[in-house]
């Protein structure tokens, strides 16, 4: 998923690739074409109005509870060093999607139309999409890093501890995020400011998709590079490496059925991590990875259903970078164990809190009753 904002890449999250198209029709076109398409606008209206709302929300609270469990002290001491970097992807990939969805979210409810003035609201229509494309390349690179961490942990067992060190895990985090933060520059110039008059008196702005340097080959290749980098890839690196986990699994389960050796607590916990690895993956094979071939074919073909199939892609892409936290509660014993912690521990101490309060107000009584009683 991208903000990249055109028919010839993924989709965009909020209502500007929309507004770039009806910002060139007056007011009544863009009502007479709006009823004119009525499925179509109940769906993107469901979609943008509600569903994308509650899965950036979800993803906001739900990440912040990633992160709290994933960094608690206890947890690191239990791993060991291989699996100390695995942990760390996690905590990276809970960031980026923490802040996607924070981005994501206050871009639900700019304005379809235009903009009445230029302020923060406009700024933020305009430079938001280069913000989330870059939580959006970082999220589907730390993706390919834990797989690659996981390959060599589960099919080059001898060579994982010289090859993914913690400090070098770190490193390509970092890289990650910087990589992807420059990458993402150009798309800071992805949209310019234009200011119209409506009803013959009222100035509104709005905002204009204009191709990178005023150039359309290098328009052109920016995108295609992105397309790459950004799906194709991650899709062929994510797969294979998929692939070649799964089967050495199978291989490993067959060779501990047939001598019936038990594991260790600690293989528990690498077999923990590898199977919310391929969970992690196959979600974003299923909910990101197809969005470019099918936006591709129904822009190839004219779809006149296109705006709704981008924004069932983004609904679908959004709920990727929200929904880690269902797996982990289903995947990980520790995790829940944690949460219910977390949890009761909050109830407790609200409970002992206002407990504290009532005790506090019921003794602040007892004189003014004394004085009473002597009256």
């Amino acid at each position: 998923m991208t903000h990249l904002q055109d028919d010839l890449l993924p989709v965009n999250i909020t209502m500007t690739t929309m507004l770039s198209n009806e910002s060139t029709l007056g007011p009544s076109e863009q009502s007479t074409a709006q009823t004119e398409a009525n499925p179509e606008w109940d769906i993107l209206n469901v979609i943008n109005n509600f569903g994308l709302p509650t899965v950036c929300l979800f993803g906001i609270v739900g990440n912040i509870l990633n992160l709290t469990i994933l960094t608690r002290r206890k947890l690191r001491r239990s791993l060991r060093t291989v699996e100390q970097a695995a942990n760390l992807c996690l905590i990276a990939l809970a960031l980026s999607d923490f802040m996607f969805c924070l981005f994501a979210f206050p871009t639900t409810f700019l304005p379809s139309e235009h903009y009445t003035e230029k302020g923060f609201i406009l700024y933020y229509g305009m430079y938001s999409p280069a913000i989330i494309n870059v939580f959006i390349l970082t999220s589907t690179w730390l993706t390919v890093t834990m797989a690659t961490e996981r390959y060599f942990a589960i099919c080059h067992p001898l060579n994982q501890t010289l090859l993914m060190t913690l400090k070098r895990t770190k490193l390509i985090i970092v890289i990650v995020y910087m990589l992807s933060v420059l990458f993402n520059v150009p798309v800071l110039w992805r949209n310019q400011v234009v200011q119209r008059v409506i009803n013959n008196s009222t100035v509104v702005y709005t905002l204009e998709i204009i191709p990178l340097g005023q150039d359309k080959i290098a328009d052109t290749t920016y995108r295609l590079v992105w397309a790459i980098l950004g799906n194709f890839l991650p899709l062929i690196l994510l797969v294979g490496f998929n692939i070649c986990i799964c089967r050495k699994i199978h291989q490993s389960y067959q060779y501990r059925k047939k001598f019936h050796f038990d594991p260790s607590s600690s293989q528990d916990t690498n077999v923990t991590l590898t199977t919310t690895l391929i969970v992690i993956v196959v979600m974003f094979l299923i909910l990101v990875a197809p969005s470019e071939i099918v936006l591709h074919i129904a822009s190839m073909l004219h779809s006149d259903n296109y705006r709704s199939i981008e924004a069932i892609m983004n609904f679908m892409q959004s709920v990727n970078f929200s929904v880690n936290f269902i797996l982990y509660c289903i995947i990980s014993s520790y995790f829940r164990k944690t949460l219910r912690h977390i949890v009761c521990c909050y109830w407790r101490n609200q409970r002992r809190d206002s407990y504290r309060l009532s005790t506090k107000a019921d003794m602040s009584k007892v004189p003014l009753q004394n004085v009473n009683d002597g009256l």
